[in-house]
């Protein structure tokens, strides 16, 4: 019974590093999705308001707010478009749809966080983002660890 013991104690102390870094997750909550034409258009961006749109590094923050019983069952997607556009660089036009089907009078804030990578465009540094419902043009920067070689590249 000493031996299984003092086995444990080892394991405990040999285990765990103080130094070791915790598990990164992914930070953002929802992937964002390419859809056709048609269906973009039929996105509904009507039943919430934004209140708050952030960038942070592969992740777009959205605070809005809508009626509800509350924020458990709702549902969120962020959705984009492949067109053809003559603007240089390439920009990409964004709805967010929410999926609320509760019909209580109380209003609610959230904020999800949605991964842009899925987002990126081929051959350019930054994509402009233009979100339905928010007044600003939004920038996302690919990060890059080497020296800027061109005026496109965000580089922290």
């Amino acid at each position: 019974m000493k031996k299984i013991g003092v086995f444990f104690i080892c394991l405990f102390v040999l285990g765990c590093n103080p130094n070791d870094e915790p598990t990164i997750k992914n930070k953002c909550n929802v992937s964002s999705e390419i859809i056709s034409s048609e269906d973009f258009s039929a996105v509904s961006t009507s039943n919430y308001a934004i209140t708050k749109v952030e960038i942070n590094e592969d992740c777009i923050e959205i605070t809005f707010g809508s009626s509800g019983c509350g924020t458990e069952l709702w549902e969120e997607h962020l959705f984009s478009v492949d067109d053809s556009y003559t603007i240089f660089p390439l920009q990409r036009d964004l709805k967010m749809e929410l999926i609320n089907e509760e019909s209580c009078e109380a209003y609610f804030i959230k904020t999800v966080s949605f991964n842009l990578i899925p987002l990126q465009i081929d051959g350019q540094n930054i994509v402009p983002l233009n979100i339905y419902g928010w007044n600003e043009q939004l920038i996302y920067c690919l990060l890059y660890t080497s020296d800027a070689a061109d005026d496109l590249l965000c580089v922290d």
